[in-house]
């Protein structure tokens, strides 16, 4: 009867290990990869374990991408690492005191540490994404804006768009939010936004020197 009950306790001691970790890998994983002093995405990693095994995706909120599966993963203990071909970047990361911490590479190296959204994370997502509109300059001029909404681990990471003008990312320096109202402000562009919600869009006045109605969207997923 010892012999049975000797490995019996091994197998639990092979087995919890590996449970335990899967458990801590699955969740939404998002941080904020730091480009320069003034630019920032925010990256998200999605790791779902199956009866097949890991599933492993990326969001790029802040550029509209979502669910996106790259050309190879591997996830093995406590670590995490992804190559894709076509956005020829990766990433190598280690599970550090409730933290994927690790390097994203895409022409440079830098630093990317991620956190598990926590459940009240995970409610706010449902704001997250991109919202189009036209900017009403005058009666014959539109000017096309996107605001890219993305969850971080403190909050929302804001930033906006102007395709026609060929700039992306640009900072939003402070952001509110509720069920009735939008607000943001950006240092960069000195520009403001202040909406309510009505007819399931933000219409609002967009303030840059003038003030200017702008009306956004969500782009359906």
């Amino acid at each position: 009867m010892q012999k049975p009950l000797l490995c019996f306790i091994l197998l639990l001691i092979i087995v919890l290990p590996t449970s335990l970790q899967a458990k801590q890998l699955t969740g939404k994983w998002r941080g904020k990869l730091q480009m320069t002093p003034q630019a920032a995405l925010t990256i998200g990693i999605n790791i779902d374990n199956t009866a097949e095994g890991y599933r492993l995706s990326l969001d790029s909120p802040n550029q509209g991408m979502f669910d996106y599966s790259p050309s190879q993963f591997k996830i093995e203990g406590d670590s995490v690492q992804f190559q894709d071909d076509k956005l020829n970047a990766s990433f190598q990361g280690t599970l550090q005191q409730g933290q994927l911490r690790g390097e994203f590479h895409q022409g440079k190296t830098l630093a990317l540490n991620l956190r598990k959204l926590d459940d009240a994370q995970l409610k706010l997502l449902e704001n997250e994404g991109s919202w189009y509109g036209d900017l009403i300059i005058n009666n014959s001029a539109r000017l096309p804006l996107v605001l890219n909404i993305a969850v971080a681990d403190q909050g929302y990471h804001v930033t906006l768009d102007s395709p026609k003008q060929q700039s992306f990312g640009i900072p939003i320096d402070k952001f509110s939010l509720t069920p009735e109202t939008m607000e943001f402000n950006s240092a960069m562009i000195n520009a403001s936004y202040s909406a309510t919600w009505q007819d399931d869009s933000w219409q609002g006045t967009f303030v840059q020197g003038s003030a200017m109605p702008l009306v956004l969207k969500k782009k359906p997923n």
